[in-house]
């Protein structure tokens, strides 16, 4: 079994400031490193697939029957592997709209 000694009462200021390697202390004038900013489109050279573009969602509420929302969960559960109610009215919703 080792032996340690016994470790140093500190304060919740000094333990705060020992932080680690990104502490800023306040007796010091150290000056954040700049950094040079890469252009999103794909470099040459660069591996793995392009950012994808993000696209804005919107939460939406739906108030359902619930006879109707039965129905959609047994059409649901006859598929396999079974999409979650979600997905499945989305592409209900994408079916409507292609037409």
């Amino acid at each position: 079994m080792t032996i340690a000694r016994k470790p140093k009462a500190t304060t919740p200021e000094n333990f705060i400031e020992q932080g680690g390697s990104a502490a800023i202390r306040q007796d010091s004038e150290a000056t954040a490193p700049s950094f040079e900013r890469v252009p999103e489109e794909k470099i040459e050279g660069q591996r793995g697939r392009p950012k994808k573009e993000k696209v804005e969602e919107v939460g939406v509420k739906l108030r359902l029957q619930a006879s109707l929302l039965e129905q959609i969960d047994a059409e649901v559960n006859s598929r396999q592997p079974s999409p979650s109610r979600h997905q499945w009215i989305l592409e209900a919703i994408y079916e409507k709209l292609d037409r």
